[in-house]
């Protein structure tokens, strides 16, 4: 009787793993994250990838031959100042885009200091900043946000963890299922799912946000399309509360001495957000004492840029129209 009960519990186990185990299997080879092999091109791609991991392994992938030696750094803003914009501002220089989605000020602090480690020549700098990336020091294990291995010093079995755990959750799983199966987007599958391929460039990291070609289709119309995604302001608009404190003065000051060892000509945007709200002014003055104070560029709060609906595709992402209108006003000394 005890043989046949521990035959049956075997055989109900047995069949609760093969399921499992064909799912590993599809993950192996599918690799839907793109971080079980080293890729040279990323486009293309059904699922939501890791937007600071790509960007630098985009780096290490071309480092050898395309000498880097400048650096746009920053969230997904960043994609408002594509090299082609930012390049006749930085000479013979050789750029290449490493943001990340809902960048950190870690992040940026993880980077720059892996960029002097490495040996790697920072002659420019361009890095975007904001209340959101300033609060944020401490490191993220979300297989969205977690940083590259290179980067973060951490075990590569442990970084694909991150990734195995995050195929298995059913939030991820039953999306990229329906994905695989019938070849079609659903409104569900946001955050999980493309639904427009990025149109990559592969050696600089530069994407065209796909809106655009939304917007050369409608014009004007496109934010009347979009009307709810740029949602009305209120008169009186507050500053955001102060957010440097002990160990953001730390992260800045770090990344503010390696640009000084590296004689880095280096400048420093706020971003212009849609809301309106202001970088705080302590903040502000303290970024100002880190770094050389006509290299913080401040375009956050009410202004010219922050005033135009179609500087935006919607109330987080501004357009490189913008982002080149920043550049001429930044370096117009």
């Amino acid at each position: 009787m005890k043989k046949k009960n521990l035959s049956t519990f075997a055989r109900k186990i047995l069949i609760f793993l093969i399921p499992i185990f064909i799912l590993f299997i599809w993950y192996l080879n599918s690799d839907p994250f793109r971080v079980l092999h080293t890729y040279k091109y990323y486009e293309n791609n059904p699922t939501e990838l890791n937007q600071g991991y790509i960007s630098w392994q985009s780096f290490l992938n071309n480092r050898d031959s395309l000498k880097y030696d400048s650096f746009l750094l920053g969230n997904s803003c960043t994609m408002a100042y594509p090299t082609t914009i930012w390049k006749p501002y930085i000479g013979n220089g050789s750029p290449i885009r490493l943001n990340a989605s809902s960048e950190s000020l870690y992040g940026i602090y993880k980077k720059v200091k892996r960029l002097d480690e490495c040996g790697a020549p920072i002659k420019k700098a361009l890095f975007l900043l904001d209340h959101s990336t300033l609060r944020k020091v401490i490191k993220n294990n979300k297989h969205s946000r977690i940083l590259h291995p290179d980067v973060s010093g951490i075990g590569k079995l442990e970084f694909q963890k991150v990734f195995i755990t995050a195929f298995f959750n059913p939030k991820f799983l039953i999306p990229y299922f329906d994905y695989c199966v019938f070849h079609k987007y659903r409104k569900y599958m946001r955050g999980i799912i493309m639904k427009q391929d990025d149109h990559r460039n592969q050696l600089t990291n530069d994407i065209i946000n796909p809106r655009e070609f939304e917007i050369e289709k409608l014009k004007e119309q496109y934010w009347v399309k979009h009307k709810n995604e740029l949602p009305a302001r209120t008169l009186h608009i507050e500053a955001y509360p102060q957010v440097i404190f002990n160990k953001q003065n730390k992260m800045l000051s770090e990344i503010s001495e390696i640009f000084k060892k590296h004689e880095t000509d280096y400048q420093i945007i706020i971003n212009p957000e849609w809301s309106q709200k202001s970088l705080n002014k302590t903040d502000l003055t303290k970024l100002k004492n880190i770094f050389a104070a006509d290299r913080i560029h401040n375009f956050s709060g009410k202004n010219k840029y922050t005033e135009n609906k179609e500087n935006y595709y919607e109330k987080s992402h501004y357009r490189p129209i913008l982002g080149k209108l920043i550049l001429q006003d930044i370096y117009k000394n």
